[in-house]
């Protein structure tokens, strides 16, 4: 997922990069952060992920629904981020779903995450309960991914949303395209009606930006 770009001068610069350096991990599944590069697969970005996986192991979070599995690179970073963590994720692509299975499957964690094949506006979960969800999928339909999979959370859940600032356009007043601009005005409404919500938010300026609900 490429970052929001800020135009940055001097020291600000060497600001911002002296806090990646600090931030920089070693990359615990450096062949499938390769091949999403290679081959332009979108996954979360590294600042967003550090933080997402603070949040997994500062709350004891345990189990974790995903919207969104892509070819299982965050799944698998969810996974590892503290002892006993188990995710279930749900795609509806089906060659995306193949892959990640085949990664899930070579990992150290394949009993603790769950694939689900599905199209995330229809798929059921019958009676789980879930105490973390994150949703990276279509932006146009965050508003219903949170109606639909908050009744499978637990009543202190955690809901972090990635992608608020769909790669710069949720602030671009000038956007000519017409499904660009339907688009940014989806996430708009969407990060409106959470913010004017009964729910705590906090609107990160981390990666694409995320949006953190409890």
């Amino acid at each position: 997922m490429l970052s929001v770009v800020f135009f940055v001068y001097g020291d600000q610069m060497e600001l911002i990069n002296y806090v990646r350096d600090l931030n920089t991990n070693e990359e615990l599944f450096p062949a499938i952060h390769r091949y999403a590069i290679d081959n332009h697969v979108p996954i979360i970005d590294s600042d967003a992920l550090n933080v997402v996986k603070q949040y997994i192991a500062i709350k004891g979070v345990k189990n974790i629904l995903e919207i969104g599995t892509a070819i299982g690179y965050s799944a698998l970073h969810f996974a590892s981020a503290a002892e006993g963590v188990h995710v279930t994720t749900i795609e509806k692509d089906e060659a995306s779903h193949d892959i990640a299975n085949q990664n899930i499957e070579a990992s150290d964690y394949s009993n603790n995450i769950k694939t689900i094949l599905a199209d995330a506006k229809e798929a059921e979960l019958g009676n789980a309960q879930f105490d973390f969800l994150f949703i990276d999928a279509s932006k146009g339909n965050n508003q219903l991914f949170f109606n639909k999979y908050k009744e499978y959370l637990t009543e202190d859940a955690l809901v972090i949303v990635d992608n608020i600032f769909v790669r710069g356009l949720i602030a671009n007043e000038n956007v000519e395209n017409k499904n660009k601009r339907k688009l940014r005005d989806k996430v708009r409404t969407f990060n409106q009606s959470m913010k004017d919500s009964e729910y705590t938010t906090s609107f990160l300026n981390v990666g694409d930006g995320l949006l953190v609900i409890y």
